[in-house]
């Protein structure tokens, strides 16, 4: 009864989803992108900074790339929230679906072996896409592409149920560590199906946020 409060696009199913396609592509952009990130723009901005102090200039800049590819990505989905749209449709459903239109870009792009920096480009502008839009699971702030806030979520709940003994707070913990969990597992995926498939394992995370969209559109009836 509880569950039926809240959206689907606020849901463990949609969040799981999400989580393990920014794992998926995160993997993959790791292995075969020169350790770089299409979502975790800590993590390029880390090695950016470390090659700047190194005096590798030149280097540094194949990590500062994505970070602007991401920033102009949050910049359209802003966009995205302002439009009206008919039919009932959710903009959510339009970010999903501009997710899915870049990543399929960047799979056909990786496939044709176009240069590097202009497919992680389009990945992190795709990422920062659902980075900006799923930020809710049952109520609770979380995120779908950075893991440091959801495992700071999953402790404190953890400790809260220790303290209090609420299940409810056993219930958030339970939410956000099948988030992370599933972070993991589309980690492990990509490792494992990139090396086999290269560029083709891209359209891996497309059929999950295709499935992730069906799932959102039940929204449109509440």
């Amino acid at each position: 009864m509880v569950n039926n409060i809240f959206k689907m696009k606020e849901s463990v199913r949609v969040g799981a989803l999400l989580a393990a396609t920014t794992g998926f592509i995160d993997s993959y952009t790791f292995a075969f992108h020169d350790g770089r990130f299409a979502s975790f723009q800590s993590g390029n901005m880390l090695q950016f900074a470390v090659n700047i102090a190194h005096g590798n200039f030149k280097h540094s800049l194949i990590f500062i790339w994505p970070a602007l590819a991401f920033v102009f990505g949050v910049m359209l989905n802003q966009v995205v929230k302002r439009i009206r749209y008919v039919n009932k449709a959710q903009w959510e459903e339009f970010s999903i679906l501009f997710e899915m239109l870049g990543i399929t870009i960047a799979a056909i792009l990786e496939i044709l072996h176009a240069p590097s920096v202009l497919n992680l480009s389009i990945l992190a502008l795709s990422m920062a896409f659902q980075s900006d839009t799923f930020t809710k699971l049952h109520g609770d702030a979380y995120a779908t592409t950075m893991f440091t806030g959801n495992l700071k979520r999953f402790g404190a709940t953890l400790a809260s149920y220790g303290l209090n003994h609420q299940k409810s707070e056993l219930m958030k913990a339970r939410n956000i560590g099948v988030v992370i969990l599933s972070f993991i597992i589309g980690v492990v995926l990509a490792t494992f199906i990139g090396i086999k498939l290269n560029g083709w394992s891209l359209f891996i995370p497309v059929l999950s946020l295709g499935l992730t969209w069906f799932i959102i559109t039940a929204d449109r009836q509440n």
